[in-house]
């Protein structure tokens, strides 16, 4: 419900015109959202004429419908991938050849990505990158988040919540 919704906002910007500001959207997990009203594939093909990035991260290419897979295959311009299984390494190594083969993407080492990105008007050859592990928690950073979400979002309990009497979720 909130993607949609999220999609219904990136989609009223096309009245914006050029002033519309870049924005993106990270659906992770994304074979969990394939019952949406308007679908993943449809989203790709139409987002860039809303200047919204789609970031779509999932496991494996067997848990996204063949549509799908095509949308992204065609549709999204920038590419990484992480840990490929040897099948899926085969399904996506026309994006990377000659510079990489399905050996060389199913062999990728913990915290190694291929990527294959667009820069300015044509794509940038393939090439591998290495990330770096996530630091350990910090309780400090946790807190200070959690006050400021707490200050910019939250209420006392001793406040009531707001509710518009012309919400037509009461409506019965």
């Amino acid at each position: 419900m909130v993607l949609a919704q999220i999609w219904q906002a990136a989609s009223h910007r096309a009245k914006l015109g050029k002033q519309r500001s870049p924005a993106a959207l990270y659906v992770d997990e994304a074979h969990n959202f394939l019952t949406l009203p308007h679908a993943l594939s449809d989203m790709l093909a139409e987002a860039r004429a809303y200047r919204l990035s789609l970031v779509i991260a999932h496991q494996h290419l067997a848990q996204l419908p063949r549509e799908l897979r095509q949308a992204i295959s065609s549709d999204a311009r920038n590419k990484i991938y992480f840990s490929l299984s040897p099948e899926d390494a085969r399904e996506v190594e026309h994006h990377f050849t000659p510079y990489l083969r399905a050996h060389d993407l199913a062999n990728l080492g913990a915290y190694q990505a291929a990527a294959r990105l667009m820069s300015t008007s044509s794509e940038a050859p393939p090439f591998t990158l290495r990330t770096r592990p996530l630091p350990e928690p910090s309780r400090e950073v946790e807190r200070v988040i959690r006050a400021a979400a707490a200050k910019a979002h939250g209420r006392t309990s001793t406040t009531p919540p707001t509710v518009r009497r012309d919400d037509p979720r009461l409506q019965h």
